[in-house]
């Protein structure tokens, strides 16, 4: 494990690193002592003048650049936070009784079903299955495809795989039966390649709509259509996709299942997933029980929502993604791909500028990519760097192996511990774009010295 001012940490693998804790951060401390301003909150807190957005109450506020969106969406969206309060006070459950609560609950988780329906090009509402997270929603799929196997059954998955497909592949098949995919030297899978591929022991395909480490956008449509030839079922972990990349789910052929994260980019709060099914796929829950259906009967539904919505549901959670989806009317997904493509190209270009800053996984600029970037300083800790963005600047953004350490094995930083990840949004103004690469340059010219 690596260290960082004293504690361990748990999303890097131990490496040859420059500590910025010596000279090299007191110097650039003092440097960026000179052009910041009190905040004017408690603790000292500095900020470049210009820069980052109050949070917190209080004696507690500060001010940050956020650049963490693929892991969780900052702001919500407008309303959520009030929606939230609202569920609070219904007297009620979904599917738990005829009185009026029980309406209310029900009509607040029929309206997000709509909504998703309605964004996702989707017939029947009732194919859109709320989960606790669409960490779940993959764990029930992968569980699902791979229990009626034999002992040689496979499974295909992609290159860049979160470890919420990857360890539950590996937990139900081991690692030597779960397979890669071809795929060119930024993670892409190669269409081309896919046909000459021969496994007739593979049980399904799993793939990530996006990367959460360098952006790639997958050819879903085209890896869908080789799994409907080869008889296979199609699962896309849609986490980093949804609410971003335009889809329509029932345009793609041979597409069997789309997980959701529901406080991602569609702008909801943490606690929800969604997993979108296709009329003629069904998987077997990991959990059964209560789901006010047919309570009389011993077994669950066949199909349909109460076959996956047992026990309560979330539904401030569910309320607070209904009224995140209600942005969309006016926000096209089409539109803020297309800004936030834009938005991405620039980062890329000021970052290759820097001297000595790695760019990783990058390929054609022509490749459709997220708003997700992976940099590195040779010799210096990724979590050392993203630390000092944090300390000097408050820029928050992640570093480390993101969860995927196989994206890492791939693009080969896992012994290096990983990246640092800056993932901007529409919100990322210019002079914070151009605090953070300022220091980023100066850390870079301190490093080499």
């Amino acid at each position: 494990m690596g260290t960082i001012a004293g504690r361990q940490s748990r999303d890097v693998c131990p490496v040859p690193v420059v500590r910025m804790g010596g000279g090299l951060a007191e110097r650039l401390r003092r440097r960026w002592y000179l052009t910041a301003v009190d905040s004017g909150c408690g603790g000292g807190r500095r900020r470049v003048e210009g820069c980052g957005r109050r949070v917190g109450l209080g004696k507690d506020c500060g001010f940050m650049i956020y650049l963490d969106h693929a892991a969780t969406a900052f702001p919500r969206h407008p309303g959520v936070g009030s929606a939230i309060a609202q569920a609070l006070e219904i007297a009620g459950s979904v599917g738990r009784g005829r009185h009026g609560g029980a309406r209310g609950a029900t009509q607040i988780v029929t309206s997000c079903r709509q909504r998703l329906a309605q964004l996702f090009g989707v017939s029947n509402p009732q194919r859109m299955v709320f989960f606790p997270s669409s960490t779940l929603a993959l764990s029930t799929l992968i569980s699902s495809v791979t229990a009626t196997g034999s002992d040689e059954t496979t499974l295909w998955i992609g290159p860049l795989e979160h470890n919420a497909v990857w360890r539950p592949a590996v937990r139900a098949l081991g690692e030597e039966r779960v397979r890669m995919l071809p795929a060119d030297a930024t993670g892409c899978i190669d269409v081309a390649a896919l046909d000459a591929l021969g496994d007739d022991a593979a049980c399904a395909v799993v793939v990530q709509h996006a990367s959460n480490v360098n952006g790639v956008v997958q050819p879903i449509a085209e890896i869908g259509a080789w799994a409907q030839r080869r008889g296979l079922p199609f699962i896309v972990d849609g986490a980093q996709g949804c609410g971003l990349v335009p889809v329509g789910l029932e345009r793609i052929a041979g597409l069997s299942a789309y997980t959701m994260a529901g406080h991602k980019y569609l702008g909801g709060a943490p606690g929800v997933g969604v997993c979108w099914f296709a009329e003629d796929f069904e998987a077997d829950p990991l959990w059964i029980g209560g789901n006010g259906i047919d309570s009389e009967l011993p077994k669950i539904p066949e199909t349909g929502p109460g076959r996956y919505e047992s026990g309560t549901p979330n539904l401030p959670g569910i309320a607070a993604l209904d009224r995140a989806l209600a942005w969309f009317d006016s926000h096209p997904p089409a539109q803020r791909y297309a800004e936030l493509t834009a938005i991405r190209a620039q980062w890329r270009e000021r970052l290759e500028a820097i001297d000595r800053l790695q760019l990783i996984g990058e390929g054609d600029r022509s490749q459709a990519r997220t708003p997700v970037l992976a940099i590195r300083i040779p010799a210096i800790d990724p979590t050392e760097l993203g630390g000092e963005l944090d300390s000097q600047i408050e820029a928050r953004c992640r570093s480390g192996l993101h969860c995927a350490p196989l994206a890492h094995r791939f693009l080969g930083t896992l012994a290096e511990g990983g990246t640092v990840r800056i993932a901007p949004s529409t919100e990322t103004t210019i002079a914070e774009r151009d605090a953070v690469l300022k220091l980023l340059g100066e850390i870079a010219a301190e490093a080499k010295e």
